[in-house]
Parts: C-alpha cells; structure tokens; sequence
C-alpha cells in the first residue's frame, strides 16, 4: 500500500510539472516588433502595403471611394454634378443632404470633421512608416528601402493633395511625434508646394508598372499615378496657389511655374507634360467609354489608379451604384437600392436630355426613361 501511495505521489508530482510547463508557454496573437521589421519583406509589409489598407473603406467616411459622407460624397453633392433629394421621409437626415447641396454647411458637421480626421490619420501613419524605413535603411543600408520610402512619400502627398483641394489651409504635419501645440496652419500654396514636391522627387523611383492591372503594383501608388496627380495639380495651380480665394481675383496659370525635367514651365504646359509621360508608359483612351467601368475592368487601358474590389479579398464598399436605384428598378433586377441620388438638371442639360440632340453618351452615364424589367414590363414606381 505505502508503494501504491508513493508511486501516487510521483506521478502527482509529473502532472503538476507538465501542468507547470503548459501554463509558462506564452502563445501569442501577433508578433514582435522587433520580428516585423527584421528584413525588407517584413519592412514593407509592415511600413508600406499597410496603409494601402485604408485607400478603400467600408464605413462612412473612411476611404478615398466608396462609402457614404466622406471625399466622394462631400465633393459630389457640393456641386452641380448631383443631388439626394429628400424624397417623403427617405434622405433628409436632419437636413444633411440638402445642406451640401445648398453649401449650407458648418463647424459642427460631423462627417466634414470626420472625412478631414480620416485624412490626417493616414498621414500620421505615414508619417510613421517613414520613421520607421529611414530608421531601418541607417541600420541596413538595404538598398530597396529608398524605393519604398518613396512610395510612402507618394501615398502621403496623395492624401495632401485631397486636403487642399477640400480645405484649402491646412497644417503641414510632417511627424508622428509632433505635439499639438506645434501644428500651425499652412498656406494653401505651401501645401500645394509641397505635394508637388514630395511627387517629384518620388516619382523617379517608383515603379512604371500598371497600378491597375492584377500583379505586384495593383492598386499602388506608381510612377503613372504620381504623373496623374501631378497633372491634376497643374491643372488646378490657379486654385492652389491662391491664398484669398475671396478676394475675386486669383494668379493666371500662365504665371505659374513648375520644374520639369530640366525645364521651366507654366501651369499649361506642365499639363501637357506629365499628360505626355502617362501616353510614353503605354497609357491611352479605351475603346469605349464604358469599359473602364466595367465589373471586370482590370485589363482597362486607360485607368490609371484604382481602388482594389473583390468579395473574397479586398472588402471594399462601392455603395454609389444601388443608392440611386428606386426600389423599383432594383427590385425589378434582384438587386439593391435606396431610392437616393440622382443627377441635377444642369448636367442633364449637358448631354442635351429631353432634346432632339441627345448626346450619345447619355445612356452610358444615366440610368433614366423608361425602364424595363428581365421580362419586358415597365417598371412603374
């Protein structure tokens, strides 16, 4: 019996030993920080592939495209291109809606604080992934980190470019440690400046790779889309170099310089110049217009930057489609819709609705007229 007992207690005393070993084991959910950046794949993975993960979004205000009450919204319904009517109790949404349409917005706008705190949030992450790859390459001198650091640089002055197109003066936030007493407002042409800088400098060591074709570079920020923005802040330096955009008068484009390639050139010709760069990369018009909106538009000739779009790997949200559905027509097709959004009477007019001189595009930007269902009924709403 006193063996019995004994032997109980030795093997008691295994249990408790192996129970003690199991519980010390420290399983973990992430890895170390130290791991992350331990060499160049991990590096832009963790520094640069990261932030392309807020380029889209699926919650309102967060993204570049796609979700409700942030950049797309706030520079479409501000303007003459469209409109969400409030229509019995669908859309009012305390007056949301109609105060954009109005530019009777203020201070107290939740999703213009919103849309401008997404923003800034991406850059301070840019900010710090910069930190963190000038960091690296003084410790490794790798010599891919240059290359990387530019993309970053790229994908932080994209952000700017929104910021001053949408809000004109705002802080040059160039730390992820700069404390708040620290940030000042910037002119709008010191910002402007410094995007056109910043995309400059980067664009020589970005890939000339397609960012919208499947592969390494889709839906990054790559040479082509460095041009493009580049274009599009030429083409807008009348705006952008105007610090009293209230005083009724603003520069003349022809008096705009910028440095390009070695040469000296005004708002107007450096246009035609980054225009010219993205037509030497192989870029041109598509065959037709509507391809480059198809569901399956990654072959596009003519796309130059766009945001990734799968069910199964980038969850993005595309939501403008379905909301300016009637019930109706959706319902008609087995799909969603809102009842929302619809075109304003100015643009109608452009493409000469309601005339005997429709233009032929017409069809390919408005879903309007008569509609049938899949079975040759008319959708009556």
């Amino acid at each position: 019996m006193k063996k019995l007992v004994l032997l109980s207690y030795i093997l008691c005393g295994f249990t408790f030993l192996s129970c003690s070993k199991f519980l010390e084991e420290n399983p973990r959910d992430q890895i170390s920080e130290e791991e992350a950046y331990d060499n160049a794949t991990s590096v832009y993975l963790n520094t640069v592939a990261t932030l392309y993960n807020y380029v889209g979004g699926y919650s309102d205000s967060q993204g570049l495209q796609g979700t409700y009450r942030g950049v797309y919204d706030l520079n479409t319904f501000t303007t003459d291109e469209a409109i969400l009517p409030t229509r019995g109790g669908d859309w009012y949404d305390g007056g949301f809606w109609q105060g954009l349409f109005l530019h009777k917005w203020g201070v107290s706008s939740d999703a213009i604080r919103a849309t401008w705190e997404y923003l800034y949030k991406v850059i301070v992450l840019s900010n710090k992934s910069l930190e963190r790859l000038d960091e690296f390459y003084k410790q490794t001198n790798n010599r891919y980190i240059p290359a990387y650091m530019a993309e970053v640089r790229a994908f932080r002055a994209m952000y700017y470019y929104y910021l001053v197109d949408m809000f004109g003066r705002v802080p040059l936030v160039l730390s992820s440690s700069t404390p708040m007493k620290d940030v000042k407002q910037s002119t709008r042409q010191e910002v402007f400046e410094l995007v056109v800088k910043e995309l400059q400098e980067a664009a020589p060591l970005l890939s000339a790779e397609r960012s919208n074709q499947l592969g390494d570079y889709y839906g990054r920020l790559t040479r082509p889309v460095a041009y493009f923005l580049l274009a599009k802040l030429a083409l807008n330096a009348e705006v952008y170099t105007n610090n009293n955009w209230t005083a009724g008068s603003q520069p003349d484009g022809k008096s705009v310089f910028f440095e390009v390639g070695g040469q000296r050139l005004n708002a107007w010709e450096t246009v035609i110049a980054y225009c010219d760069s993205i037509t030497a990369l192989g870029y041109q018009l598509s065959r037709t217009y509507e391809e480059n909106f198809s569901v399956f538009n990654e072959t596009s000739v003519e796309n130059i930057f766009t945001i990734p779009m799968d069910k199964n790997f980038y969850t993005n949200q595309m939501q403008y489609l379905f909301r300016s559905r009637h019930y109706n027509h959706a319902k008609a097709y087995g799909l969603s819709g809102e009842n929302g959004s619809a075109a304003t009477i100015e643009a109608l007019r452009t493409f000469g609705y309601d005339t005997d001189s429709v233009d032929v595009r017409f069809s390919k930007c408005y879903f309007a007229g008569v509609v049938l269902d899949l079975n040759g009924d008319t959708v009556r709403i």
